[in-house]
């Protein structure tokens, strides 16, 4: 017997090498307790392979593999507790430019949790594995495939300029 679990939707845009651009809506459980409701980037990152996505007029399910997503673009009418839930834990926005391996580039904030007061943003990347995590531009919320990830231009630094640090090398050198 199918015991169905009350679900609500919410519009997404799925990108990828193979889908670019395609809209649909995933489903989030309804928490019957009340206690708590998933997120979405929650959905993303559970363990299981595919992700089930309502698609067209007639709202087809399309099963798509979460690994080979590059990244989710949320709707722009979906509240960010829906998306990604900031909760009590402390966190931290950081300024990045995003370059995807489908050749786009987002600028915006990444968002994220902190394990500890001085993580650098790199710590938190190099976390993530096949992992999303968000990020928040001025057009939408992304939830990014950190495997699709080619590079990011940040907007922290090396604290000293790197130039006196070249001249010093090459005055030893020398």
């Amino acid at each position: 017997m199918d015991h169905y679990i009350p679900k609500r939707r919410i519009p997404v845009t799925l990108w990828s090498h193979d889908l670019q651009g395609l809209p649909g809506w995933v489903f989030l459980d309804l928490d019957a307790a009340g206690n708590r409701h998933p997120t979405v980037i929650e959905k993303l990152n559970e363990s299981a392979r595919f992700l089930p996505v309502a698609v067209g007029d007639e709202g087809r399910i399309l099963l798509v593999n979460k690994h080979r997503l590059g990244r989710v673009a949320v709707g722009s009418q979906v509240i960010q507790s829906d998306v990604f839930a900031r909760g009590f834990r402390p966190w931290r926005e950081e300024e990045a430019e995003v370059a995807l391996s489908d050749g786009t580039t987002l600028t915006g904030r990444v968002w994220m949790p902190l394990e500890r007061e001085t993580q650098r943003i790199s710590d938190f990347m190099n976390q993530q594995g096949w992992q999303y995590f968000v990020l928040i531009t001025p057009v939408a919320l992304h939830l990014i495939n950190a495997a699709a990830v080619v590079g990011m231009k940040l907007a922290e630094s090396a604290g000293a300029p790197l130039t006196a640090a070249l001249d010093e090398d090459e005055e030893r050198a020398a």
